[in-house]
């Protein structure tokens, strides 16, 4: 199912991540803030208007949820999310670790996603009930179920609250885990703890276009995904929590440890 929607998005991700690419080389440009820790540039917004000018052009009844235009509502049950570059303070650094990356709602629920690092030429995607891959190849969570060999991964979330937690977690994990990292990008986390790359991935506190994508691939590559509290995720959820099964239930424990949920 979804042959078209997946064909258009990881088309329009190859676009905008080509055009990035070209960017990111020659990298001089003005960064704006939206806020005190959100970087936005015209890359972000030109990669994000080619990214929604094509998906209107084959889809034009689903409604659209872009990190830099907002929402345009169609009422339809179809929503497409789209983070057009996740990354963008790696990408004003000259670090490569940035993507585009798109997912696809049908009520309510991820049926669809697509995150392509350009720089990395890594491609990930996944549909719902049809498993997920990395540059067309099977994908699985990681086997590691003991925290002292596992390497969990975290971003700060949104806010003060969730920074703090965010720092209270990196302190105990990078003692009791083997190591704990931030790469600086949400959606490239959440496809290399997918691929098992990374073994766990947890964020306090985001918004659906950071994580929808991520969410999908790592559901269908057999992680256990839940919020802080082993809620099932769900579109309303803001905090994350990802891994196999043992190491999922063993940093929920840790969760109750530190006060965290």
């Amino acid at each position: 199912m979804y042959k078209k929607e997946l064909k258009i998005a990881k088309q329009v991700a190859q676009q905008a991540g080509k055009y990035l690419g070209k960017e990111f080389l020659n990298w001089h440009g003005k960064t704006e803030y939206k806020n005190s820790d959100e970087a936005v540039t015209r890359c972000d917004k030109k990669a994000e208007k080619m990214i929604i000018t094509k998906l209107k052009k084959y889809f034009p009844t689903y409604s659209f949820l872009g990190e830099e235009s907002g929402l345009t509502d169609k009422k339809s049950d179809y929503f497409w999310t789209i983070d057009p570059l996740d990354g963008t303070n790696n990408f004003i650094h000259h670090n490569p670790n940035f993507t585009v990356s798109i997912a696809l709602l049908y009520k309510n629920e991820v049926i669809l996603g697509v995150t392509y690092a350009p720089i990395l030429n890594e491609m990930y995607w996944a549909v719902k009930n049809e498993g997920a891959y990395k540059n067309n190849k099977p994908i699985h969570i990681s086997k590691i179920k003991v925290l002292n060999k596992a390497v969990v991964c975290y971003n700060h979330g949104r806010g003060i609250s969730s920074r703090t937690k965010s720092f209270k977690a990196f302190q105990h994990f990078q003692i009791n885990a083997y190591r704990s990292r931030n790469y600086f990008s949400t959606t490239l986390q959440m496809a290399m703890v997918a691929a098992g790359h990374l073994d766990v991935y947890m964020v306090p506190k985001t918004k659906l276009w950071d994580v929808a994508a991520g969410i999908i691939l790592l559901q269908e590559s057999g992680a256990q995904v839940t919020d802080w509290k082993n809620k099932d995720w769900k579109k309303s959820s803001t905090s994350i929590l990802a891994a196999n099964k043992p190491l999922h239930t063993i940093m929920l424990k840790e969760f109750k440890k530190l006060r965290l949920a």
